[in-house]
């Protein structure tokens, strides 16, 4: 949910923004303009300015979505070398620049239609299926998203998202081009194929000491040792100092007079609720419920479903605003209340039932209290003891050290790779710490790293005890190992050049069957094989070049699983009806309409570029990126 809100107050304009921004190296290579920039100006579109705090938490995140990818984590220098950063900010860029274009264009969104869609939102909705305010309030504090902020970065999303799709509207799609498509997609294949195993290759000859010293110098990552640290880790959380903290009972009875609607249950009321454009059709349709009209009439001339007027149970705060609340919660039960304008028009209410609250006591909730209490000042302890903390390390004092002093475990951990492993690959248990193996091997013996946050309002310390330097294993210790690579590496070619031959023969003229029975093989057949097929059998290698070939010539290729390749003849080729208004032609049409507007998109936000001018802070985004600006 955290991330929708993120995404959703950023803006979106849909996938094809996403698509866009491979434009990086375009963005990449503008000249690098200091003038007119403020010092935490990243870049500018125009008068659209991009600063350092968006742009980390935007290179933050395409570092996550890198190391998703590639199953490990990044370290900034390497997400730096992988192009993270220019991609981050190419996205940045292309979101700026629509938002330039949309102002320049005068388009604006009003705040009832941002209202509404706020209010729509899923993410932002509580059990009921309906907006939650406090929900609301609180995911803004999670994310450390001013109200305002969310609103404004929501409007221009919709404004965005509106200029967007009148760039991609109204493209007409080639008929020739979907038809060219849905061939492309849907064409088939029917083949011929005979498995060819590895034991066709009988004798694999030694190889020479050349052979030997060759490969161990090509191949020399595969024998080489990982770097390892040696590390001491340290972390204190708030519930480790909780026995040492006191609350006093003045200081409970006052936080129970400041916080006694958090333990009072509120009334609940089934409420009925439509809303009107006017003052006066909400008078003159409140009239005519008083006079008996069913609630379904009224709802159903405005176009509302059931769903849309029955609230269901509510508190005053689920309401959209407090003179909705008060409003509704001032009428009796069965009757409508007076019309009350709100964000979104002017309502009337009816209450169908009423549930009592529940006012809370002092006794009552006085161990909840006290639990909760407790938490909040040890969260303000720790951050008093991590200063502490810092004080005697910047004295010169070490991990363990400290840890006698202050009674905080410390843990020590030796022969760790940047995989969380040791060098044999067995995996070490290591605490779930954010970031931890990035501080551990972005730092080196002796580095003074900050304290880093534990995900759970704590702090944990990191100290690198030794550093071992990765190590290629000596020759004679991995000999068989390179021996044995060697013969793999020569019974895959002897086969590859059999499957090759026995294609040039099939090719030359000679029947499949005829080649087949040489090798004691019957000849199987697969209809119907689509270009993306995979499986067991046929390899997503094995089925392109077999799509690459003509009707009736042979090519081979790996088997999906296994060591051995496949013989293969294309025996047809199996053509999709283009027929306009099938299923699959509209697929395809629909394929090729979003295409066309992804490319006229990418085409307007780069040529807007090129009009307003981008300038980038070169040596800012140097230094953002740094493994110093981590830390």
């Amino acid at each position: 949910m955290l991330d929708s809100l993120r995404k959703t107050a950023s803006g979106i304009v849909g996938f094809a923004i996403i698509g866009i921004l491979v434009i990086a190296f375009a963005v990449w290579g503008i000249a690098d303009i200091f003038t007119g920039f403020s010092d935490d100006t990243v870049a500018k579109v125009g008068d659209q300015k991009i600063d350092s705090a968006t742009f980390e938490r935007e290179f933050r995140m395409e570092i996550d979505r890198m190391s998703e990818r590639l199953g490990q984590p990044l370290t900034r220098e390497q997400a730096v070398r992988f192009g993270g950063d220019r991609m981050a900010l190419s996205r940045l860029i292309a979101v700026v620049s629509l938002d330039e274009a949309a102002s320049e264009l005068g388009l604006a969104i009003g705040d009832e239609a941002v209202g509404i869609d706020i209010v729509n939102d899923p993410n932002l909705q509580g059990a009921f299926g309906r907006f939650d305010r406090d929900l609301f309030r609180q995911l803004l504090r999670q994310n450390g998203i001013p109200e305002e902020r969310f609103i404004e970065q929501r409007r221009k999303g919709m404004q965005r998202a509106q200029l967007s799709g009148v760039v991609e509207a109204g493209i007409p799609t080639p008929d020739i081009l979907t038809k060219t498509v849905l061939r492309f997609q849907e064409e088939t294949r029917t083949a011929g194929y005979i498995i060819l195993p590895p034991s066709l290759v009988t004798e694999i000859p030694e190889p020479s000491e050349e052979d030997v010293a060759s490969l161990y110098e090509a191949g020399a990552s595969a024998f080489t040792l990982p770097e390892t640290r040696d590390f001491a880790i340290m972390e204190i959380e708030p519930s480790d100092i909780l026995d040492s903290v006191s609350v006093s009972e003045e200081q409970l009875r006052a936080a129970y007079k400041e916080r006694r609607g958090e333990y009072d249950v509120p009334e609940r009321r089934e409420l009925v609720q439509i809303t009107f454009p006017s003052e006066g059709d909400a008078s003159a349709a409140l009239a005519r419920l008083r006079e008996g009209t069913s609630t379904s009439v009224i709802a159903g001339e405005l176009g509302l479903d059931e769903e849309d007027f029955k609230l269901g149970k509510v508190t005053r705060d689920e309401l959209l605003s407090p003179v909705l609340a008060d409003a509704a919660f001032a009428a009796e039960a069965g009757a409508w209340s007076e019309p009350v304008r709100g964000p979104l028009g002017w309502a009337v209410f009816r209450t169908d039932s009423i549930e009592e609250g529940n006012p809370s006591t002092f006794e009552g909730v006085r161990e909840q209290l006290l639990a909760a209490l407790k938490i909040e000042l040890a969260r303000e302890q720790i951050y008093d003891t991590q200063n502490d903390i810092e004080d005697a390390r910047a004295g010169g004092e070490s991990l363990d050290a400290i840890s006698e002093r202050f009674g905080i475990a410390v843990r020590h951990f030796s022969g760790v790779t940047s995989q969380g492993r040791t060098r044999e690959g067995e995996a070490v248990d290591l605490p779930e710490l954010p970031g931890l193996l990035s501080a551990v091997f972005e730092n080196m013996e002796g580095d003074q790293i900050p304290p880093l946050d534990t995900g759970k309002e704590g702090y944990y310390w990191v100290e690198i005890n030794a550093v071992t330097p990765a190590a290629r294993k000596p020759l004679d210790e991995v000999r068989t190992e390179i021996v044995k690579v060697w013969s793999d590496q020569q019974r895959v070619a002897a086969l590859e050049n059999i499957a090759q031959k026995l294609a040039d023969r099939g090719n030359a003229g000679e029947s499949f069957d005829q080649i087949a029975s040489e090798l004691n093989r019957s000849v199987l057949t697969m209809p119907g094989i689509q270009r993306y097929a995979q499986s067991d059998t046929f390899s997503r290698t094995a089925v392109a070049r077999m799509f690459a070939a003509p009707e009736g010539s042979f090519t081979w290729g790996p088997v999906g699983v296994g060591d051995s390749l496949m013989l293969m003849q294309v025996r047809s080729v199996g053509v999709p009806e283009a027929k306009k208004g099938s299923d699959a032609y509209e697929k395809a049409r629909a394929d090729v309409a979003d295409s066309i507007g992804a490319d006229m998109l990418q085409t307007f936000v780069v040529g807007y570029q090129n009009q307003s001018g981008v300038t980038i802070n070169q040596g800012l985004v140097r230094r953002l990126t740094s493994a110093d600006a981590g830390r």
